[in-house]
């Protein structure tokens, strides 16, 4: 009779015990999915954006390529002559954002990475202080269809910042 009732609790126990880890294994797993929350808040960016200025036009792209990936195309016109270009990923890895640029004729072709610092429900600041210029790139969205993208940092020992405002192209 001990043995049968030894036996019944450790049957308890270790049901109990399997319970517990499998709820954990849930939370675990919810809180994985919930994880690509913080990109899904920038779909707004989604489609084709142009900036003009007296003597240049500037055109960004940005496609959704899955849960936790974006990618992006961005050049600059001068007439006809493209005078800059470049290839960026803004990317989920677990809770951090990374906007990966990689920009023609600069820093040998190879990608650059900058973290998300701080955001709020329509602005996202990213900062690589270790890069030379620029170490910010802020993306604010001003309206449904309006943005305001920028790139700041120290430039001949001045702060700098350069202004994008752009607009959705239809």
């Amino acid at each position: 009779m001990k043995n049968t009732l030894l036996l019944s609790a450790l049957a308890v126990m270790l049901l109990a015990s399997c319970k517990k880890e499998e709820t954990q294994k849930l939370v675990s797993e919810e809180e994985t999915t919930q994880k690509y929350d913080r990109i899904k808040e920038l779909d707004w960016l989604v489609g084709k954006w142009r900036s003009h200025s007296a003597e240049n036009i500037s055109t960004e792209t940005w496609e959704k390529q899955d849960d936790s990936t974006f990618t992006g195309f961005a050049f600059t016109l001068r007439g006809t002559d493209t005078i800059f270009s470049e290839n960026i990923v803004l990317d989920q890895r677990g809770d951090s954002l990374h906007y990966v640029v990689t920009t023609a004729n600069q820093n040998d072709q190879k990608p650059v990475s900058f973290t998300l610092k701080s955001f709020t429900a329509n602005k996202y600041v990213f900062e690589n202080l270790k890069h030379d210029f620029p170490t910010r790139i802020v993306y604010e969205r001003k309206g449904v269809d309006s943005i305001l993208a920028s790139v700041s940092g120290e430039a001949n020992g001045e702060t700098t910042i350069v202004e994008f405002p752009m607009v959705r192209v239809k």
